[in-house]
Protein backbone atom coordinates (compact mmCIF):
# COMPACT_ATOMS: atom_id res chain seq x y z
CA UNK A 1 0.00 0.00 0.00
CA UNK A 2 1.26 3.18 -1.00
CA UNK A 3 0.69 6.42 1.14
CA UNK A 4 1.77 9.00 -1.58
CA UNK A 5 5.34 9.04 -0.15
CA UNK A 6 7.88 9.65 -2.29
CA UNK A 7 11.02 7.37 -1.67
CA UNK A 8 14.32 8.75 -2.96
CA UNK A 9 16.72 6.42 -2.88
CA UNK A 10 20.52 7.34 -3.75
CA UNK A 11 22.11 7.60 -7.01
CA UNK A 12 25.37 5.81 -8.17
CA UNK A 13 27.73 9.95 -8.77
CA UNK A 14 30.55 7.88 -11.16
CA UNK A 15 32.34 5.01 -11.89
CA UNK A 16 33.23 3.07 -8.68
CA UNK A 17 36.88 3.89 -8.03
CA UNK A 18 38.91 1.13 -7.07
CA UNK A 19 42.08 1.82 -4.13
CA UNK A 20 44.69 -0.13 -3.81
CA UNK A 21 47.88 -0.62 -1.56
CA UNK A 22 51.44 0.01 -2.04
CA UNK A 23 53.87 -0.82 0.55
CA UNK A 24 57.09 1.01 1.55
CA UNK A 25 59.93 0.41 3.32
CA UNK A 26 61.24 3.99 5.15
CA UNK A 27 64.58 4.62 6.62
CA UNK A 28 65.39 6.87 9.36
CA UNK A 29 62.41 6.55 11.88
CA UNK A 30 63.19 6.28 15.52
CA UNK A 31 60.17 6.70 17.58
CA UNK A 32 56.77 7.75 17.68
CA UNK A 33 56.88 11.06 16.56
CA UNK A 34 59.16 9.98 13.03
CA UNK A 35 56.25 7.86 12.70
CA UNK A 36 53.42 10.69 12.78
CA UNK A 37 55.60 12.71 10.28
CA UNK A 38 55.88 10.30 7.81
CA UNK A 39 51.91 9.62 7.99
CA UNK A 40 51.19 13.17 8.09
CA UNK A 41 53.22 13.70 4.97
CA UNK A 42 51.57 10.61 3.03
CA UNK A 43 48.24 11.57 3.63
CA UNK A 44 48.91 14.95 1.83
CA UNK A 45 49.65 13.35 -1.07
CA UNK A 46 46.57 13.82 -3.66
CA UNK A 47 44.37 9.97 -3.69
CA UNK A 48 45.62 8.65 -0.99
CA UNK A 49 42.91 6.97 1.32
CA UNK A 50 44.39 6.01 4.02
CA UNK A 51 47.69 5.31 5.59
CA UNK A 52 49.48 2.91 8.64
CA UNK A 53 53.18 3.24 9.42
CA UNK A 54 54.98 0.93 11.60
CA UNK A 55 57.99 2.02 13.46
CA UNK A 56 58.81 -1.95 14.17
CA UNK A 57 59.12 -3.13 11.21
CA UNK A 58 59.65 0.51 9.29
CA UNK A 59 56.85 -0.39 6.66
CA UNK A 60 54.56 2.04 5.08
CA UNK A 61 50.96 0.81 4.08
CA UNK A 62 49.00 3.15 2.06
CA UNK A 63 45.77 2.94 0.05
CA UNK A 64 45.32 5.03 -2.99
CA UNK A 65 42.51 5.74 -4.93
CA UNK A 66 43.48 3.38 -8.39
CA UNK A 67 45.50 5.70 -11.03
CA UNK A 68 45.45 9.10 -8.33
CA UNK A 69 48.91 8.89 -6.73
CA UNK A 70 51.92 6.35 -8.15
CA UNK A 71 54.82 4.86 -5.17
CA UNK A 72 57.06 7.91 -7.39
CA UNK A 73 54.84 10.96 -5.19
CA UNK A 74 54.52 8.70 -2.17
CA UNK A 75 58.27 8.60 -1.93
CA UNK A 76 58.52 12.36 -2.73
CA UNK A 77 56.56 13.07 0.29
CA UNK A 78 58.45 10.83 2.47
CA UNK A 79 61.99 12.63 1.52
CA UNK A 80 60.38 16.03 2.12
CA UNK A 81 59.41 14.84 5.44
CA UNK A 82 63.41 13.78 6.06
CA UNK A 83 63.29 10.55 5.60
CA UNK A 84 63.88 7.85 3.03
CA UNK A 85 62.51 4.82 0.92
CA UNK A 86 64.29 1.62 0.42
CA UNK A 87 64.94 0.63 -2.80
CA UNK A 88 63.87 -2.87 -3.39
CA UNK A 89 65.55 -4.86 -6.01
CA UNK A 90 63.39 -7.45 -8.17
CA UNK A 91 65.11 -10.24 -10.96
CA UNK A 92 63.00 -10.42 -13.85
CA UNK A 93 63.79 -13.05 -16.65
CA UNK A 94 63.28 -11.86 -20.56
CA UNK A 95 62.72 -14.00 -23.05
CA UNK A 96 63.29 -13.50 -26.77
CA UNK A 97 65.81 -10.35 -26.52
CA UNK A 98 68.50 -11.20 -29.66
CA UNK A 99 71.35 -8.34 -29.15
CA UNK A 100 72.34 -4.97 -28.26
CA UNK A 101 69.69 -3.35 -29.65
CA UNK A 102 66.88 -5.39 -27.21
CA UNK A 103 68.62 -5.25 -24.24
CA UNK A 104 68.50 -1.14 -24.46
CA UNK A 105 64.81 -1.33 -25.65
CA UNK A 106 64.06 -3.33 -22.48
CA UNK A 107 65.92 -0.90 -19.95
CA UNK A 108 64.19 1.78 -21.41
CA UNK A 109 61.06 0.38 -20.94
CA UNK A 110 61.44 -0.42 -17.92
CA UNK A 111 63.13 2.79 -16.81
CA UNK A 112 59.82 4.63 -17.79
CA UNK A 113 57.37 2.49 -14.75
CA UNK A 114 56.75 4.47 -12.11
CA UNK A 115 58.79 4.12 -8.56
CA UNK A 116 61.70 2.45 -10.90
CA UNK A 117 64.78 3.57 -10.16
CA UNK A 118 67.40 1.63 -11.69
CA UNK A 119 67.31 -0.79 -14.05
CA UNK A 120 69.90 -3.46 -15.98
CA UNK A 121 69.38 -5.49 -18.55
CA UNK A 122 71.53 -8.96 -19.20
CA UNK A 123 71.49 -10.47 -22.77
CA UNK A 124 73.41 -13.27 -21.57
CA UNK A 125 71.78 -14.86 -19.05
CA UNK A 126 68.38 -13.09 -20.14
CA UNK A 127 67.75 -11.90 -16.42
CA UNK A 128 66.86 -7.91 -15.71
CA UNK A 129 67.36 -6.26 -12.24
CA UNK A 130 65.05 -3.82 -11.25
CA UNK A 131 65.82 -1.48 -8.52
CA UNK A 132 62.56 0.59 -7.65
CA UNK A 133 60.41 1.23 -4.48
Amino acid sequence: MSDGTLIERPRPTGAFLRNKTIALAIEGMTCASCVNRVERALRKVPGVVDVAVNLSSERARITVTEGAADAGALAEAVAKAGYAVAAQPVELAIHGMTCASCVNRVERALRKVSGVTEAEVNLANERARVTGI
